[in-house]
């Protein structure tokens, strides 16, 4: 079977930036150990000239200049469309699986294809507020309802998802969640006391002053506490914001604020962590709490979008209001002080993380999609 891909993808295989690259590597690397696939990843890249074509672990990627138009017009009738369009029928795959947005305008591509819906930028963009956020809100929820419209074949990343799709597509949606790097399945604890971690970016979607806020209600109890904070500055007044609430709690001494750090620096702090947490007020299926699960690491995280389908309140993690502080803090200090709920909860995230997000069972759920979709 050849596949095409269109997704981003790292100069790095190793290096990945955001969720949508970490899930394509992992998809990917699932595929490839099922063999009898042959793979193709196309990108469109803006620092790109020219077409570069290259090998990773054995997966061929395409690397396409990118276009000067903006994307929702681009995704819909712009050169970039048409040039990715006509490269990726060149490539005469079996089947198309785009995982990036331009797949929204891709629906009547004359070969079998899939969409995976990774998020809805129209509800990120509420939350985030960046330069014009309520217009390019509404034109993004109309690329989106407009794509979304005509898919014949769609994946949906968790139960949260595909709600938002079924607003707009009643067709054929496969259910299949994201996978992530085997690495999160190996990879030894060695749980530091009073360690918290949180990664995200640094915006105000991704919330982490709630988690700042929560720290001198802990500081009582467990004055060993210390907060490391991995993440991309991505909004400059927020992370003022970020430094002034440090500052304005005296906690200076208890945060650690890592910037962006790799694939390995993320296992690492996760095998150190007691707690994941990750208070965001808007949320598809977010890579690291998957990733914190699979390395038995109990997630506090929000209640709401599609975070709720992936912790179980209380089997695998706790959900709380995101802005919630005391309660974040109330749940910290049960998870450092009840060392046998810790056990269990840390065993069942394990066992779910498998079962769900393990690159082997997520590429066989895929395979099983592609072969329906190239037999319709």
């Amino acid at each position: 079977m050849k596949v095409a891909m269109f997704s981003r993808f790292p100069v790095d295989i190793n290096a990945s930036r955001g969720g949508v690259e970490s899930a394509t590597i992992g998809l990917l690397r699932g595929l490839m150990s099922h063999g009898g696939i042959d793979l193709h990843v196309v990108t469109m890249e803006k620092a790109c000239r020219e077409l570069t074509v290259e090998q990773q672990e054995g997966i061929t990627i395409h690397r396409l200049p990118g276009s000067p138009v903006p994307m929702f017009i681009d995704i819909l009738a712009g050169p970039g469309k048409k040039r990715l369009r006509s490269y990726l029928l060149g490539l005469q795959p079996d089947i198309i699986h785009f995982q990036e947005t331009y797949g929204l305008g891709m629906w009547d591509i004359e070969k079998p294809s899939v969409f995976t819906v990774h998020g809805f930028d129209s509800l990120n963009l509420v939350t985030e507020k960046p330069h014009l956020w309520r217009l390019r809100s509404v034109l993004w929820k109309y690329v989106e309802k407009l794509g979304l419209t005509h898919q014949k074949n769609l994946i949906s990343i968790n139960p949260y998802v595909k709600q938002e799709i079924e607003k707009y597509n009643t067709g054929n949606v496969y259910e299949i969640a994201n996978a992530i790097s085997v690495k999160y399945f190996e990879c030894e604890s060695n749980k530091v006391k009073g360690r918290v971690f949180f990664a995200g970016w640094l915006n105000p979607r991704k919330n982490v002053i709630s988690l700042l806020r929560a720290i001198p209600h802990i500081i009582k109890s467990s004055p060993d506490i210390s907060v490391h904070i991995a993440g991309e500055k991505c909004d400059d007044e927020y992370f003022e914001d970020i430094q002034s609430t440090i500052k304005n709690l005296h906690i200076d001494k208890y945060v650690n604020l890592l910037g962006r750090i790799n694939q390995d620096e993320v296992m690492r702090e996760l095998s150190e962590a007691s707690v994941f947490v990750l208070p965001s007020k808007q949320e598809n299926a977010p890579m690291a709490i998957a990733e914190a699960m699979a390395m038995g690491v109990p997630v506090i995280s929000s209640n709401l979008c599609g975070m709720p389908y992936m912790i179980k309140h209380e089997e695998t993690g706790f959900l709380i209001e995101p802005d919630d502080h005391e309660d974040i803090a109330r749940r910290i200090i049960y998870l450092f002080n009840n060392d046998d709920d810790y056990a269990k909860i840390s065993g069942v995230a394990i066992k779910d993380a498998t079962e769900n997000y393990h690159p082997v069972s997520v590429a066989k759920k895929t395979i099983q999609a592609y072969e329906e979709i190239i037999a319709q």
